[in-house]
């Protein structure tokens, strides 16, 4: 898991499963394009690097599909406590820090998608250069 810090709290961006990548995917697809220049060069530890791509994409999301997009990302970071253990940003569909600020709730959807969908999106130009190319996996 990687740990990143955002106005001086830590975070831990956790994994998610295939079908809310996929879910994720489907209703953010038509602004993922925008997104690209969070994967080109961006500092995304800092958020002012993060939140103009970031606000100009979601602009064009419905609200129920950035709710749904920001929501299952949350549901995999933790939040450092001042005892040094973590606690879950998003437990039982609520929100655990309703002082979370905006910035902050959107730089960690901004990480979760890009830490997990990052190879997925590395795997297209294989399908678009080689058509019955296959992808190596871990899994096999």
């Amino acid at each position: 898991m990687k740990t990143v810090t955002i106005l001086g709290v830590d975070y831990r961006i956790g994994r998610l499963n295939a079908f809310a990548q996929m879910y994720i995917l489907k209703r953010a697809i038509p602004v993922l394009g925008g997104l690209k220049s969070l994967y080109d060069g961006h500092d995304a530890s800092r958020p002012e690097d993060v939140l103009e791509p970031l606000c100009a994409a979601i602009g064009g999301l419905p609200d129920e599909s950035l709710e749904y997009v920001c929501n299952a990302a949350l549901d995999v970071v933790d939040v450092r406590q001042p005892g040094g253990g973590w606690a879950p940003a998003r437990s039982g569909g609520r929100l655990m820090f309703p002082d979370m600020s905006l910035l902050t709730m959107l730089s960690l959807t901004a990480h979760v998608i890009s830490d997990n969908l990052t190879d997925f999106f590395r795997a297209l130009p294989a399908f678009a250069e080689a058509p019955g190319a296959t992808i190596q996996t871990s899994n096999g």
